[in-house]
């Protein structure tokens, strides 16, 4: 009898693709998804420490502004006339080819680096200990929109010769500036420019010089909250989001994504070869899913499984042509028997008063033969199971006929 399933072939199927499907998904968003950690006291939208631009994110969805903070695929969020946001960023040869696929979104504002610092052990998120940045990393920021310009720092500012913008921007000490002949002057001060604005193949790329403007601390300063908003809001010609892509400010201590590297080479072929032995083992286990089918006897009860057993025991030991020969010896021994043959009859002759009997009582079939045939069998060393079931059953009818004759064998039938 077979086992009771817990569930049907078909749920089991259909759970198990849920499961590979929400497992996949688990998977891409790991190596994929925007919920990676960056530094806590860092440049980021995150970070509400001195460095970060928390307060500018909070700004600017107060007044009707929505902001994304996102580390892939960052030009696909614009929407239309949106703003890409690139806060501080640390540039390294890997980092380049990252780096000009940002920079061709329409609309960027670029912001260089400035400062680094430590976290504080008493206040965590907070800066514990903040110094200048290395003037390379600035000056790499810088060369990603113009090579040949250079950075400056110097005595603070609160006044400007030139102002696009609008609202005049504060700067602490050191304040930073760039030096630049290919940049148009947006915020300046004679040659120091504070904004600098570069228009190249339909892109129009605003640099920021120095991040005190749109940082936590510098917003203390309403004067630099005001020139904020302005600044993003004279790149931003739609309804899109301001983007800030996180991308390229994260700390090098964060390390690239774990789950990222399995599926890039050397480990690419390990993962891969997991996953097929994953799918193979699942394939393999499928079919015995629910109850273990209990295990067969290993002898049938009854008549039906003694003779299916016997037939079992025939067939194992190769000799079914023998013993079929002995079963038709044994079926004319007995009808012998029942017709009260004489005495002393055997072989060929026994077989044709048999046959003599057979035609007197109407009784088509001549045993003769099939005694022939029952004896090639009984020394052939190959036999065909449907000969030998054939010349049983024909026996057996023969037998049923010339004793009890052809018409009460017939309804038999």
């Amino acid at each position: 009898m077979a086992s009771e399933e817990v569930f049907s072939r078909r749920v089991v199927v259909r759970w198990s693709l849920a499961v590979v499907a929400v497992f996949g998904l688990v998977l891409y968003l790991a190596a994929h998804g925007d919920g990676d950690a960056s530094d806590a006291i860092g440049p980021t939208v995150e970070s509400r420490s001195a460095f970060g631009f928390a307060g500018i994110a909070d700004i600017l969805e107060q007044v009707g502004t929505p902001v994304i903070h996102t580390r892939y695929r960052s030009r696909d969020k614009l929407g239309d006339g949106g703003v890409l946001v690139i806060a501080e960023p640390r540039i390294d040869p890997r980092r380049l080819a990252v780096a000009s696929k940002i920079l061709n979104a329409k609309a960027i504002l670029l912001i260089l680096p400035k400062w680094v610092g430590e976290e504080s052990g008493d206040h965590p998120g907070w800066v514990g200990k903040a110094e200048l940045g290395p003037g390379l990393a600035t000056q790499a920021a810088l060369d990603l929109v113009d090579p040949e310009a250079e950075f400056q720092r110097g005595p603070a500012l609160d006044h400007w010769d030139h102002n696009a913008i609008g609202p005049n921007p504060v700067l602490s000490a050191p304040a930073q500036f760039i030096m630049s002949e290919k940049l148009r002057p947006i915020v300046s001060q004679t040659n120091r420019i504070l904004v600098g604005e570069l228009k190249k193949d339909g892109k129009r790329i605003f640099v920021l010089a120095d991040p005190d403007v749109l940082s936590n601390h510098g917003l203390e300063n309403p004067r630099n909250a005001a020139f904020a908003v302005a600044l993003l809001g004279a790149l931003r010609t739609g309804d899109g989001p301001v983007v800030f892509d996180e991308a390229l400010n994260s700390a090098p201590a964060d390390g690239p994504n774990f789950i990222n590297r399995l599926f890039k080479p050397p480990l690419l072929p390990g993962t891969l070869l997991a996953i097929l032995g994953a799918v193979l083992l699942l394939w393999a286990t499928m079919p015995r899913f629910g109850a273990a089918d209990p295990p067969a006897p290993a002898l049938d009860s009854g008549k039906r499984g003694l003779i299916d057993n016997i037939a079992a025991l025939v067939g194992f030991s190769g000799r079914r042509g023998a013993i079929t020969s002995r079963f038709v010896e044994a079926s004319v021994q007995d009808v012998a028997r029942q017709l009260h043959a004489p005495r002393g009859l055997a072989g060929d002759e026994l077989a044709a008063w048999l046959e003599r009997v057979g035609r007197a009582r109407g009784v088509e079939t001549e045993i003769a033969p099939r005694i022939e045939q029952a004896n090639r069998l009984a020394v052939a060393k190959r036999t065909d199971a449907a000969e030998l079931v054939s010349l049983a059953r024909a026996i057996s009818d023969w037998k049923q006929e010339i004793v009890d004759g052809p018409a009460r064998h017939q309804k038999r039938r």
